[in-house]
């Protein structure tokens, strides 16, 4: 709330003179009952009639004034938390988003960041519009009748009393509550993005099942929440029942003892409704203001997360070249679950040589490349690129000169144009000719009815594999990487288009370094190297003649 305190305090300021201005209109009752009317003064009448207009009007003027201050206040809070929230998101590594649901990694972009900025635009300004009404009241009600405040003031700690003793449960069903509705968004971002596979294997109902089972024990936690909130609710009225009955019961005493007006009386009797109505609301006040701190731990637990993959403060520049070699020296790596997966003691690809990877599933292949690109760090051992250790690069400029492309590409909900200048937005319509032509994609895209202009639709589910792992090539080849690594990137393409786009990379990007990694025998023969992987270790390195494969680029 810090950079916006400035709309805060004039929300401040507004409530204050708002609380005020409260206390005005329960003295004009006793002016009117204990003067205006015994002594039947039609000019303290009108006067008095007018007081309360502007009183009551002015209440309500500086009550949406101060509305509008704390709710703009609230939306640029809700603007600013949402960004610092997404960039702290693309810090994160690969690790986080690899064990964490796809639903989990949003969910604090949605609820949350709401929950936390109604605490700026309305929790916050009601709390503070309950504080200075109860201060400025009993200050009004100790002027008024210092006894009557007496017989009423031990009310209060009763109600604070009993918030503490709500307190822990209250903390407890909001936090289930909250969890409850991180899994129902986890589930839900996993099914719709799966819906057609589904569909496929005829396991709708399994799925509703299942989603009826987690929204079905997310309404049992409010329910819980609510019916906490309910006995919060009957404890505090019933301190707001016991002071009425006091201050009928002594009150009424008094003014038939003469020692109390009629007036003083009903002036009083508004003070202590101005005091109970607000402390009354405050426990549905205080169970919202539990689901806002669940919100502020759910949203405090994200932006304490930290990448494990940093940028040094000494990093250095890349120097932008057509080529790099890569070099492996004496590398371990492995994930949290399985240590000491890849070992690789000595390995040098040179600048501008192709080189493929072959292996079963689960050799090791992909997480090397990963290494490459910085994806994750070495546990132990170096990663060169041009002769400098990656970890003491910038991954900006690191990662610039790379392009990874995997089986499943990804694509945006837009345009085909608009998909190819994402890596290069000023490219001009000739670039991005030029490599959909290198992406065999030319004809294809010349025969649709908007060309560049053909929305591919999300994640681009209105082309097939191949035209998707075409496109994501084309776009890479835009971007003019010095490495470019192709993981099982052409295997929605039949043999022969694969050979040719492998040749059109060649071709248009001859001294960059190419990195293939693939099942199929007639794509590897192409290259310059195999290299042979197993159980995270090169077993066989050399050339595809010496290994026995023959190219296939002769029949190109």
């Amino acid at each position: 709330m810090r950079p916006f305190l400035r709309w805060h305090i004039g929300s401040f300021l507004c409530a204050t003179i708002g609380s005020l201005l409260g206390l005005v209109m329960p003295l004009v009752l006793k002016w009117l009952i204990d003067q205006a009317l015994p002594q039947k003064n039609l000019v303290l009448l009108i006067g008095l009639i007018g007081v309360f207009l502007l009183t009551y009007e002015g209440r309500a003027a500086f009550t949406s004034l101060g509305a509008y201050l704390s709710l703009s206040a609230a939306q640029q809070m809700n603007l600013a938390l949402s960004m610092r929230v997404l960039r702290h998101l693309d810090l994160l590594s690969a690790s986080y988003y690899e064990d964490a649901p796809l639903g989990t990694a949003i969910y604090p972009l949605k609820r949350p960041t709401e929950e936390i900025a109604y605490f700026g635009s309305d929790l916050f300004p009601a709390a503070l519009r309950l504080l200075l009404t109860s201060l400025f009241t009993l200050v009004a009600m100790l002027m008024l009748s210092p006894m009557l405040t007496v017989v009423v003031l031990p009310l209060v700690p009763a109600f604070l009393i009993a918030r503490q003793h709500y307190r822990a449960k209250l903390v407890r069903d909001s936090d289930a509550v909250q969890c409850g509705r991180i899994a129902w968004s986890t589930f839900l971002e996993e099914h719709l993005s799966a819906i057609i596979p589904i569909q496929l294997l005829r396991q709708q109902k399994r799925q509703e099942r299942t989603a009826f089972v987690l929204l079905a024990r997310t309404a049992r936690s409010e329910q819980e929440f609510l019916r906490t909130g309910v006995r919060f609710t009957l404890v505090t009225s019933l301190a707001v029942a016991l002071a009425m009955s006091w201050v009928i019961g002594y009150g009424g005493w008094s003014v038939l003892s003469g020692t109390l007006t009629v007036g003083s009386l009903v002036a009083f009797y508004g003070f202590v409704m101005q005091l109970f109505e607000p402390l009354g609301n405050a426990s549905e006040l205080y169970a919202r203001a539990q689901k806002t701190f669940a919100s502020v731990r759910c949203m405090q637990s994200i932006l304490n997360l930290r990448p494990t993959v940093v940028e040094l403060p000494d990093a250095v520049m890349l120097p932008e070249e057509p080529s790099y070699g890569l070099a492996f020296r004496e590398v371990e790596f492995g994930y949290q679950r399985q240590k000491n997966m890849l070992r690789v003691p000595s390995l040098e690809i040179s600048g501008g040589e192709m080189v493929a990877i072959i292996g079963e599933n689960g050799a090791g292949k992909s997480t090397l490349v990963k290494l490459v690109a910085r994806i994750y760090d070495v546990d132990r051992g170096s990663v060169s690129i041009g002769g400098r250790d990656v970890r003491s690069l910038q991954l900006e400029s690191l990662r610039r000169c790379i392009a990874c492309l995997s089986r499943d590409p990804v694509l945006f909900d837009g345009t085909i144009g608009s998909n190819l200048r994402f890596v290069k937005p000023s490219a001009s319509d000739e670039e991005l000719w030029r490599a959909v032509d290198c992406a065999e994609l030319t004809s294809f895209i010349a025969h649709l009815p908007n060309a560049m202009d053909q929305e591919v639709g999300p994640r681009g589910c209105k082309l097939s594999g191949g035209q998707r792992q075409r496109l994501a090539i084309a776009r890479a080849f835009l971007a003019g990487p010095s490495i470019l690594i192709l993981d099982e990137a052409t295997s929605c393409l039949d043999m022969r288009s694969e050979a040719a786009v492998l040749h059109n990379v060649r071709r248009y990007l001859p001294a960059s370094t190419l990195i293939v990694i693939s099942h199929r025998m007639s794509t590897v023969s192409s290259c310059d190297r195999i290299l042979v992987m197993a159980d995270g270790q090169i077993v066989r390195d050399g050339q595809p003649s010496a290994l026995g494969f023959h190219s296939n680029f002769d029949s190109i």
